[in-house]
Order: C-alpha cells, then structure tokens, then sequence
C-alpha cells in the first residue's frame, strides 16, 4: 500500500480546496453530518475502484447523506451488545443507590456488595467488547463501502473477522495510519491554507484512501469477501 499517497492525494484533486471547505463545514453540523461519512464512504470505494481522481462531487449530497445514515446505523448494530451492557450497568447502579438510601440491613448490603461486583464484571465486559469492536469496525465499514447499502455486513461478524484475519498485516497497517491521520488532525497541522476546522474530515479521507487500497489489495490477493 502506498502510505504517502493516502496523506497527500487530496490535494491533487483540481477541486480539493472547496471539496474540503465543504465537508468541513457539513462534519460539524449534526444530523447533516452524516453526508460527511457517506462522502468518506463513496470516496473509499473509488480508491478501491483505482479512479485517478476518487474524491466524489458533493453535488450528489442525498446519496451521500443516506450511505453515511446506513452506516451510522449499522455501526450501532455493531456495538449494539456494549450498549446494551452500558443499560443493564445503569440499571444495576440505580438499584444500589437505592438500596443504600433505603436504609442498611446485612441482608442490604450482601445485595448492594453482590451488585457492585456484579456491576464491575459487566463494566470489564464491556469495555473489553468496546474495544474489539473499535479496532475491527473498519472491516465491515470497509466491505460495506463496496456494497449497495448492505446492512446485513455489519452483523456478518464471521466473514468481517475472517475478512481482517486473512488481511491482518494490511489491516493493521491501514488502522496505524488512520489514527496517525486521527491524531494529525487533532493537532490541526496539516497544511494551514486548509484551517484547523477541516482537519477532522481530511483525516476522514486519509482513512477513506488506506482502507479503499486495503480492499484493492485484498481483492488482488482474492482474500476479499463477497459484498
């Protein structure tokens, strides 16, 4: 994969300057930022697709809205079992405090102590699948990138895993450069001419490039899955 190209290819773009000016300006509006991620979404597929140019017009900004609402709401179905850990965490808690502003009793305590280390187990749980799900969300993202707005890909946990397993060394490679874009862009200090306000979502393409070659190369290697 070529690394460099995934930090510098936007700005080869004849365009690049008000393509970004406007991702900038709809990645901070709520709701309406999905398009921003719909945008990052189509952009990843013309890379994998080897489009000189893959930065999308955003002229086409419903399609790109309603790619970006898909996967905002796949990637919810995704890290829906850590929500529902979180609930159940809530409800464990309240049912304590409220036992302890009840009154004490050894019976109430047992149940308030049984409760606390019961809360602390789900909590581990959770932060544990928060973080398996966090490093491999890209890889349904990824494959749904390619498809037409296939949601299914998000709860295809076997292929997604087998995805990344038969890919692994790109598909660390292609997370390390996504948080190195993630963390540039949290600096503001690419490029001044661009404004610290629009990193965020030219760290969005720079994922957009590397998973878009992940998936070319996976493709070349026949190690992607169907979509």
């Amino acid at each position: 994969m070529d690394i460099g190209k995934s930090f510098s290819y936007v700005f080869e773009d004849p365009k690049w300057m008000m393509k970004i000016l406007i991702g900038g300006i709809v990645a901070i509006v709520p709701i309406v930022n999905f398009a921003a991620i719909g945008y990052m979404l189509a952009t990843m597929k013309n890379v994998a697709d080897g489009q000189a140019n893959p930065l999308p017009e955003w002229g086409e900004f419903g399609a790109h809205f309603m790619k970006g609402l898909y996967a905002v709401v796949g990637a919810l179905v995704y890290f829906a079992p850590m929500i529902l850990l979180y609930c159940c965490i809530f409800v464990l808690s309240f049912a304590g405090s409220a036992m302890a502003g009840s009154g004490s009793s050894s019976g109430g305590d047992t149940i308030g102590t049984v409760l606390g280390l019961v809360t602390v187990c789900i909590q581990c749980i959770a932060g544990l699948y928060a973080l398996v799900a966090g490093v491999t969300l890209y890889a349904p993202m990824t494959r749904f990138a390619m498809s037409d707005n296939k949601l299914a890909i998000f709860w295809d946990f076997r292929t997604n895993f087998d995805f990344i397993m038969k890919n692994l060394t790109n598909y660390i490679i292609a997370l390390l450069i996504a948080i190195v874009g993630s963390f540039v862009a949290g600096f503001g200090i690419i490029l001044c001419v661009v404004g610290v306000f629009f990193t965020t979502f030219w760290s969005y393409l720079v994922t957009a490039h590397v998973f878009g070659q992940f998936w070319r190369d996976a493709q070349s290697k026949g190690t992607a899955p169907a979509v």
